[in-house]
C-alpha cells in the first residue's frame, strides 16, 4: 500500500484514478459518517468531483441523524443512511435498519471507495463496500487518521493530510488527489438554491437574526453575558432574535437568554428537521454562532455570519462568499461582546443583500 504525497508538492502527483484509459469512475462511494459541520464542509468536495466527472453516480454513507445534508446536493446519486448512533444508543429497531441499508450499500459496486474521515468506525464501512475489478480504497495514512491508527489498514491506498490545512480546504485537496479535481475559486456546497424562496432576510413577523448558540462542546460555547449584551445590540438593529436548539440544555439556555431581553424581541426556533433549520438559517438578515454545525450550513447558505471561535480556530472555516462572513477569536481567545456587536453592524451595513447575487 503506498501513499499519496500532498499536493502542491513539486512535481504534482498523478492521480490515483486514471482507469485504464483514462476513462471516468462509473460509480462512487464517499464515506463521510458525521458530524454535521463535517457533511457540510464536504459538500463543495463533491461539486469539484461532479465537475470533473459529470455522469458520476455518487454515493454518500452517513450516519442516518445527518442524512438530510447530504441529500440537499443535486449532485448526489444516492444516500445510504445508516443507524449508527441509534444502534449505539440502543433504539428499537436500529439495528434491523442498520443491516438492511448495509445489505443495500453491498449490493453496489463502486470504482473508489473514498473516505475523507478516515477513523475506524468510517473505514469499516468503507471495508465492507464491494469494488469493482481495479477498484480502489482510500482514506488518511495512519499518522491522520484522528487518533485511530487502525483505520489505516482498511485502505488500499493513503493520503497525507498537508499540514496546517483542515475542513472544506483539506477534502478538496483530498479530492483533487483522488479524482484529478480542480479546487481553486471559492467553495461550492450546492445547496443554495433549495431554500431559495426563504432567502429573503425576513419572516413573516419582519427581519430576524439567528444566534446559534449551541454546541457539541462545552469549551466551544459563548458566555451567557455576551450573548445578552450583542441581542440588545441587534434589538436596536430592529432585528428580531430566533434561538435554534438541540437538546433539552440548549432549550434552557435559550429559554433563559430570551427571559432577559424586552417581551417579544426574541423567540425559540421550532425543532424541526434539518432541513428546516437549513430553511431558518437561509431567512436570516444574520447569523451569529459558535463553531458548530448550524453555522457552517449559514456559510454554505451564504448568508451573512459572524463566527466566534473559544477553543478552535478559524482555519476550520471556509464560507463560499468571504465578504459576507467575520470571524473572532481563537484558541483560547474568547470574544468580546463589543467586538461582535462591531462586527455584526458591519455586516448588516455591508450591503447588497446577498441574494441579489447569483446563486
Amino acid at each position: 500500500m503506498s501513499a499519496v504525497p500532498p499536493p502542491g508538492a513539486a512535481p504534482r502527483p498523478q492521480p490515483l484514478w486514471a482507469g485504464p484509459r483514462g476513462d471516468a469512475p462509473a460509480r462512487v462511494l464517499l464515506v463521510q459518517l458525521s458530524a454535521m459541520g463535517d457533511q457540510v464542509q464536504t459538500l463543495p468536495a463533491v461539486s469539484d468531483i461532479l465537475a470533473r466527472w459529470p455522469a458520476l453516480r455518487l454515493h454518500w454513507a452517513v450516519d442516518r441523524r445527518f442524512a438530510e445534508i447530504p441529500r440537499l446536493h443535486p449532485g448526489v446519486h444516492r444516500v445510504h443512511a445508516l443507524a449508527l448512533k441509534e444502534v449505539q444508543q440502543g433504539r428499537a429497531g436500529a439495528l434491523p435498519a442498520l443491516l438492511r441499508e448495509l445489505r443495500g450499500l453491498r449490493e453496489q459496486r463502486f470504482d473508489i471507495v473514498w473516505d475523507p474521515q478516515s477513523v475506524l468506525k468510517s473505514a469499516l464501512v468503507a471495508r465492507l463496500a464491494r469494488l469493482r475489478p481495479g477498484g480502489l480504497r482510500v482514506g488518511y495514512r495512519a499518522a491522520d487518521c484522528g487518533g485511530e491508527p487502525l483505520a489505516a489498514r482498511l485502505f488500499d491506498r493513503h493520503y497525507a493530510r498537508p499540514p496546517g490545512v483542515h475542513g472544506t480546504l483539506g477534502r478538496r485537496l483530498f479530492a483533487q488527489a483522488v479524482f484529478g479535481t480542480e479546487p481553486s475559486g471559492p467553495p461550492r456546497y450546492g445547496i443554495r438554491q433549495a431554500f431559495a424562496e426563504a432567502a429573503s432576510g425576513a419572516g413573516p413577523d419582519g427581519a430576524y437574526a439567528v444566534f446559534a448558540h449551541g454546541a457539541s462542546k462545552p469549551e466551544k460555547l459563548w458566555p451567557r453575558e455576551h450573548w445578552l449584551a450583542l441581542g440588545e445590540c441587534l434589538l436596536g438593529r430592529g432585528l428580531r432574535l430566533v434561538l435554534p436548539w438541540g437538546s433539552d440544555e440548549e432549550r434552557e439556555r435559550a429559554l433563559a437568554l430570551i427571559a432577559a431581553w424586552p417581551a417579544g424581541g426574541a423567540s425559540l426556533a421550532p425543532r424541526g428537521s434539518l432541513s428546516d433549520m437549513a430553511r431558518l438559517l437561509a431567512g436570516a438578515r444574520l447569523v451569529v454562532g459558535v463553531d458548530s454545525g448550524f453555522s457552517h450550513l449559514a456559510a454554505a447558505l451564504a448568508r451573512p455570519l459572524l463566527m466566534l471561535f473559544t477553543s478552535t480556530g478559524p482555519e476550520l472555516f471556509s464560507p463560499e462568499a468571504e465578504q459576507l462572513s467575520r470571524t473572532l477569536g481563537g484558541y483560547g481567545q474568547v470574544p468580546t461582546s463589543g467586538a461582535a456587536c462591531e462586527a455584526a453592524r458591519a455586516l448588516l451595513d455591508a450591503g447588497p443583500d446577498p441574494d441579489s447575487q447569483t446563486a
